[in-house]
């Protein structure tokens, strides 16, 4: 279940579709975020491709995923979070339409809660309208980040009546939907679309595959239920009820979490509690808080990662864990507890997080299985990647894992921020305006796609950028010392321009080869064969004296189309009206495209 040499889950096929159906509509929310992983996540929900394709490196793949992606898409993370790309692409325009941060409200003793939740709630659907939904939950960023992590993934069919399992579902999704803000069409159809996701979660049923597991909970920490009753993990035997054996599995913890566990271990007079997590994380805690717990933590070989090589560089890659995992067993009953949930006190009371909650029975699940699989047999096994902490330094019992840099970004975010555009001629100003800036920082502030930063002030105005250099993302730059740190913020423009999306299509499909190739993927029954496909329909309209022909293999290519998959002639519409330069698309194409245009029913 849980053997880390073994049981490899691949997020590509986590996400693809099952046999037969589509993507309809997904939900994902994260703390971190990577433009590039989205992308990646993006292919396997549309194209059902790997997250790693050389797919990834084709700006005319990559425009037919966003475009979708952007109607069927949507992710939720955490403000302040989005990691600066290493490449900048004007594509990355079109994930304006995908990605909303979440802020949540400073708590009574000022604390930053953070959004905190990795999910996907997936809607897929055949072409016998029928539906299939997927319900993921795990301890992973939307991010390029190597550390262990752990998944569950559950799959659910509608049903006639409301499932009481489904309902924190249906509340996380209406939570949700608070933070789709805005009057255009993309986040009113987005919010519409959530809404109605929201209300048909009830009747569906996610079923469990492993013969382990006879029962599950989906409990969305911080949020709300319909009498607005705040879910948490306090009614579970986990924290409610006293135990025999114990297992947290934590990168970060707090002392006063560990201690609560170690006192309630002293009730049980044979209680073993095992507690692993990463090295640097001991010193919180303090002499007398975990005496209880053996301790593990990865081995520094482990840590140190592998060299990845790459086309430019070698770079050493190290990985720690990041799962959260809790088991917690009582004579003949245990519960396994999976999600984004640290044992630290900012998780238990102030975060929003997403934990998944098994019940099962000790014949299936108990600290000697666990520990077998996670040890890869005894613990003094050489396989075994984790090693027991005998001795380390302790320290005091702080919790404050957000840099003072993260602080000042939230802090910038926690107050309303708006950007309007004027143009001027063929180039446009854009307008910042903070209802409060941080006093005495070095902070800069940049578009996403022009390198041009500001000092932070109240009113900020950019000048002269072009059409492609417009985004609702920026860069938020804040230097203490030799340290600089980097992040990307998304801030709601007024007027912003329409044609952007043209633009990038044309910057992409610039002449008759990168249309053909556009063609070949939206024809090919193989995504990935396509790319080598397309020069043979350039052969169908040129003939070695230049004069544009058709030949049979275009025909057949959009007879199978007409008749298998018409919706892609929307698609094929769609780049003809965007992509007006003359010459670029050959006229007897238009004129056959008219032809089955009329077929197939497209007004």
């Amino acid at each position: 279940m849980l053997r880390p040499g073994i049981d490899r889950l691949d997020y590509s096929k986590l996400l693809t579709p099952p046999d037969g159906f589509v993507l309809d509509q997904a939900i994902g929310t994260t703390y971190s975020l990577d433009f590039d992983t989205l992308i990646g996540a993006c292919l396997a929900l549309g194209l059902s491709v790997e997250t790693d394709s050389a797919l990834m490196k084709d700006p005319i793949y990559l425009l037919n995923t966003l475009r979708e992606a952007g109607d069927k898409i949507t992710i939720f993370c955490q403000a302040g979070q989005i990691r600066l790309p290493r490449n900048l692409s004007p594509l990355y325009i079109l994930l304006e339409k995908v990605v909303f941060q979440i802020q949540l409200k400073k708590t009574a003793k000022n604390r930053h809660p953070s959004f905190h939740p990795k999910v996907w709630l997936i809607k897929y659907r055949n072409s016998a309208g029928q539906n299939h939904y997927r319900l993921i939950v795990l301890s992973r960023n939307l991010t390029t980040d190597r550390s262990w992590d752990v998944a569950v993934a559950l799959d659910g069919e509608a049903v006639s009546e409301s499932v009481t399992s489904s309902q924190p579902i249906a509340n996380f999704l209406a939570f949700l939907g608070k933070f789709i803000n805005g009057n255009d069409t993309n986040t009113k159809r987005k919010r519409s679309a959530l809404r109605k996701l929201s209300s048909e979660i009830k009747l569906v049923q996610f079923k469990l595959e492993h013969r382990a597991f006879e029962a599950f909970e989906f409990i969305p920490v911080g949020t709300s239920d319909d009498n607005n009753q705040t879910y948490s993990l306090t009614h579970t035997p986990l924290y409610s009820t006293n135990f025999q054996e114990l297992l947290i599995m934590s990168p970060f913890i707090s002392g006063a979490i560990i201690s609560d566990f170690n006192k309630r271990a002293t009730r049980h007079k044979d209680a073993k509690c095992l507690l692993v997590t990463r090295r640097q994380s001991l010193a919180c805690l303090t002499p007398g808080q975990y005496d209880k717990f053996d301790i593990y933590t990865l081995k520094d070989q482990v840590i140190d990662g592998e060299l990845l090589i790459s086309e430019d560089s070698s770079e050493s890659i190290s990985q720690d864990i990041h799962a959260k995992i809790y088991l917690w067993k009582r004579y003949s009953n245990s519960e396994l507890y999976l999600g984004s949930m640290n044992a630290t006190h900012s998780a238990v009371s102030g975060n929003v997080e997403a934990v998944l909650r098994l019940v099962s029975r000790n014949r299936w699940l108990n600290l000697s299985k666990l520990t077998d699989d996670l040890f890869g047999g005894s613990p003094d096994s050489p396989e075994n990647p984790f090693e027991k902490v005998e001795f380390f330094e302790a320290g005091n019992d702080t919790e404050d894992f957000m840099t003072e840099t993260e602080k000042v970004i939230r802090n910038i975010l926690s107050s309303p921020i708006r950007a309007s555009l004027e143009q001027t001629g063929a180039t446009y100003h854009v307008t910042l305006k903070f209802k409060k800036i941080p006093l005495s920082e070095d902070v800069t502030i940049s578009p996403l796609l022009v390198h041009c930063p500001a000092k932070l002030a109240k009113t900020i105005v950019f000048e002269n950028l072009k059409l492609l250099e417009l985004s609702e993302f920026y860069i938020v730059a804040v230097k203490r010392g030799d340290i600089t740190v980097q992040r990307v913020i998304k801030v709601p423009t007024d007027n912003m321009p329409l044609t952007r999306e043209k633009s990038i299509v044309t910057d992409i499909i610039k002449d008759t080869s990168r249309f053909f190739q556009y063609l070949a993927f939206l024809l090919g029954d193989d995504y990935l064969m396509s790319a080598l496909e397309y020069s043979l329909l350039q052969q169908d309209f040129l003939t070695p004296g230049g004069q544009q022909v058709v030949l049979p293999s275009l025909y057949e290519k959009m007879l199978k189309t007409a008749a298998q998959s018409p919706e892609k002639f929307s698609e094929i519409e769609y780049v003809i009206n965007m992509v007006d330069d003359d010459g670029i698309i050959p006229d007897n194409f238009i004129e056959l495209f008219h032809y089955f245009r009329k077929a197939v029913g497209i007004k």
